[in-house]
């Protein structure tokens, strides 16, 4: 299982995620042709896109999961909600271009409808295919497809990348270009497979009995998603809301860029331990209880371990790849988002649990909820203590979004086992202090402090290494 589980992560983590984690190989290059200003439009662009990214896919995602595994004809299941998605695409897309018109930076009106088109076009044509090919590759555990797929998008935008900010000296627009061309390269690679190999085709139906059942199921999720957004980018247009500095936010775009690196890396051991999950749960046996159990244990020990390390030494990290030095103070804003992506593993295990019974009706109680607090901790500390605020308060929201799943009365009526959750991020919480008192110390403390960790955790990993080959995935 460990061997399974490693391979898959890590070709999730060079797959999907390539063409937004090899931005950090040329950032000692860019970043002498960047400003503050570059990246505070991007970052606050990003933000405002991301405005409508949870309602994107209607929470559909749940129903391709759940048909998948629960359906012998998924397929028919798949090409409804395809055709289903495309329709709702074109309204979407409207809403889309009103909501990036009105809000797209001052700073950035000489480009307002070539940034629209770069970032409509894609989203609206492109990413149905996209969501529907990366999963079917995802739950059919064939990761070395996309791995392929999203490396040769990787070295296309680190090409794009280089010529548009570094040669045409064209700034954040680069940043967009290259995403547009990525995306479209990424449909193609997908639509092949999907439409001619799969046989996957849209299917429009206008069956009312379908769809109410559909959405009853998949609508829930979408304030559950959302939440994604409020905590990890509406940090950045409460920042514009409240007018601060364009240069501030710069700042703080960069810390969290760095941060949403280990952010990525969750997002591609979370596609690999997805469908795990998802088998264990289905056997609905002890045993396999037991296994989730022994499963989280080893994901949340392997996140702290990382996340603790990352973090401890992202001062060095940034004197090396940030040649701007109005731009390296940012290191100490990134220790707050760094750990605050340590405690996925604890979600995962309660969220796919109540996705995998459908008992989505009150997953957003907990998101949203979450989200909407970080939204409001913002606009009353970001104007007091700046910038810095902004981490804190997403760290602390994180936190709270960690374990409250385990709260709500339909997880515990489904649970019958010890999680030990709000151990696990009473953890996190004190290393995140440890860190952040020692982020100036001398490197050699770092060393002894990190080889320590590694020893520890290599230790634990040839105890219980018997336990992890005996959990079938």
């Amino acid at each position: 299982m460990l061997k399974k589980l490693f391979s898959h992560s890590f070709l999730y983590a060079v797959g999907p995620q390539v063409p937004k984690l090899v931005n950090i190989f040329i950032l000692p290059v860019i970043t002498q042709y960047l400003t503050p200003l570059d990246y505070g439009v991007y970052g606050t662009l990003i933000a405002y896109t991301g405005l409508l990214q949870g309602v994107k896919s209607l929470g559909f995602d749940v129903l391709l999961v759940n048909s998948f595994y629960k359906k012998s004809k998924w397929k028919a299941f798949w090409s409804r909600y395809l055709g289903g998605l495309y329709m709702y695409n074109i309204l979407f897309a409207l809403i889309y271009t009103f909501i990036l018109y009105v809000f797209i930076p001052q700073e950035a009106n000489e480009n307002l409808w070539l940034l629209i088109g770069l970032i409509v076009v894609p989203t609206c044509l492109f990413d149905v295919t996209k969501m529907f090919g990366g999963r079917y590759f995802q739950l059919s555990q064939q990761p070395k497809y996309i791995a392929i797929v999203s490396a040769a998008v990787g070295v296309l935008s680190i090409l794009i990348n280089l010529y548009v900010i570094a040669y045409l000296r064209w700034g954040y627009l680069g940043w967009f270009i290259s995403i547009a061309i990525g995306s479209f390269v990424t449909f193609c690679c997908y639509a092949i497979p999907l439409y001619f190999k799969v046989k996957l085709k849209p299917v429009f139906t206008f069956n009312k009995k379908f769809w109410v059942k559909s959405l009853k199921v998949s609508l829930p999720t979408i304030p559950h998603n959302y939440s994604t957004y409020l905590l990890n980018s509406s940090d950045r247009l409460v920042m514009d809301q409240l007018k601060t500095p364009i240069n501030q936010i710069g700042v703080y775009n960069l810390a969290y860029i760095f941060g949403g690196y280990l952010e990525l890396f969750g997002n591609a051991v979370g596609m690999a331990v997805g469908p795990y999950y998802a088998k264990l749960y289905a056997k609905k046996t002890e045993l396999a209880e037991k296994q989730v159990g022994q499963l989280t244990v080893l994901l949340q020990f392997s996140f702290i371990v990382l996340c603790t390390i990352v973090a401890l030494w992202s001062k060095q990290i940034f004197q090396l790849l940030i040649t701007n030095k109005d731009l390296e103070i940012a290191y100490s804003i990134s220790i707050f988002i760094i750990m605050g992506y340590a405690y996925r593993p604890i979600y995962w295990r309660a969220v796919n649990k109540l996705i995998f019974y459908e008992k989505t009706k009150k997953l957003w109680r907990v998101s949203f909820v979450a989200g909407a607090l970080n939204v409001g901790l913002n606009f009353v500390f970001i104007p007091i203590y700046g910038v810095t605020a902004a981490a804190i308060t997403t760290f602390g929201c994180l936190m709270y979004l960690g374990g409250a799943f385990y709260a709500l009365n339909d997880y515990k009526r489904l649970n019958n086992s010890k999680t030990y959750a709000f151990l696990w991020l009473f953890l996190i919480i004190v290393l995140t202090a440890f860190i952040y008192i020692l982020r100036d110390s001398d490197v050699f403390v770092k060393a002894i402090i990190s080889l320590g960790i590694t020893i520890t955790y290599f230790a634990y990993l040839f105890k219980h290494k018997h336990k992890f080959s005996k959990i079938e995935v």
